[in-house]
């Protein structure tokens, strides 16, 4: 429990579970993983709880018995039960992940990582999981040899996934994205889409590319009614109130991200999106001035959905539930790329909506 790393879980095109603090833990399969692949250089397996600062005691307590400064932590178990089930907020899912890193034939440095989402209360189940999938097994005619054994080659992530589809589990694999020289690095909503960019409608994937650098359209804006709205809209650079506005959108990539300039009618705002890392591994920052916005890419049929994860005033963390949200996405419609903006907050309501079509400027 000394021994720490933060990690974000996200199966590709999935909301991302919070960036979590893990700890080292003692597990057996620490001892049964060497035997399978015997070139492994080092194994960590750890378990990230909630709420962290719970977890962030108990890695002090734990601290404190590696020093010799108590004997053991069993004596505190029951109080770390109850406090356990007592403090209960955070969101109501979970999930895990495997990450292997090494090198490739040519000696670049490779990561490949399998996560696992667990919404709602469907994360206990996975456990007894493995005796339903056996149990398929043997009705397929597999029956598993008899015996006490580690069973880690009886079942396949395939015997799981076939399971996990009666429930709301989502599963994916990510690649670290492989540069050099010679070669240019994948769009930047690729990067951190993964697998889930190839469900993407093909506007969409050419708006996205590195290829279009100006594209243009009409929009529909709707601004906020209320004063403070209205001032907010205003200082941002929100377009007014207006149908058929004449939109255009031009893409300056550079070395740390992307930067959009969007101008409606005589109206222009810009802001520049990169990928983002530490606690917004895995998210798309977009900074507007001084804040940043975390925003998570999540796809459904037809639908590239923007949902707001995080935020920062001058890089200083500010409250999620104070963050501005709203229905914002992109999608297809007679192969032409639309958006829909929804912007709002608690404090002020509607602040701004449009949406509208663009089309490469050619």
């Amino acid at each position: 429990m000394t021994e720490t790393m933060r990690y974000t879980i996200c199966p590709p095109g999935h909301l991302p579970l919070s960036n979590r603090r893990f700890s080292l833990v003692d597990i057996p399969d620490l001892k049964i993983l060497p035997d399978l692949w015997p070139n492994l250089d080092s194994i960590w397996i750890g378990a990230g709880t909630v709420p962290e600062i719970l977890h962030r005691i108990l890695n002090g307590l734990a601290w404190l018995v590696r020093w010799r400064l108590i004997p053991s932590l069993t004596p505190f178990a029951s109080l770390f039960h109850w406090t356990m089930n007592l403090v209960r907020w955070g969101e109501h899912r979970g999930g895990m992940f495997i990450s292997i890193e090494g090198s490739d034939r040519e000696g670049q440095k490779q990561e490949r990582s399998w996560h696992l989402l667990a919404e709602g209360d469907a994360g206990p189940f996975i456990p007894s999981m493995g005796i339903e999938a056996i149990v398929r097994r043997i009705l397929d005619g597999k029956k598993p040899a008899s015996g006490a054994r580690a069973a880690t080659m009886d079942l396949e992530l395939d015997d799981y996934e076939r399971i996990f589809q009666n429930h709301t589990i989502y599963t994916g694999q990510c690649d670290s994205i492989k540069t050099n020289s010679s070669s240019e690095s994948p769009p930047l909503y690729q990067q951190l889409l993964g697998q889930a960019w190839n469900h993407l409608p093909q506007s969409l994937q050419t708006l996205h590319s590195k290829k279009i650098v100006k594209v243009a359209g009409v929009a529909q804006v709707e601004r906020g009614a209320s004063i403070v709205s209205r001032c907010v809209a205003t200082l941002v650079g929100f377009p007014k109130s207006g149908r058929n506005v004449p939109v255009q959108v031009v893409f300056q990539r550079e070395t740390n991200g992307e930067l959009w300039t969007r101008s409606f009618a005589k109206k222009s705002f810009s802001s520049l999106q990169m990928k983002g890392s530490g606690h917004s591994d895995r998210l798309l920052m977009e900074r507007f001035g001084p804040f940043t916005f975390g925003l998570a890419l999540v796809t459904t049929p037809g639908k590239l959905h923007l949902i707001v994860r995080s935020w920062t005033l001058f890089g200083i963390r500010l409250p999620a539930f104070l963050a501005p949200y709203g229905d914002s996405y992109e999608c297809d419609h007679d192969g032409r790329f639309c958006f829909h903006v929804e912007i709002k907050h608690i404090l002020t309501g509607l602040i701004v909506r449009y949406h509208g079509w663009l089309v490469p400027n050619v």
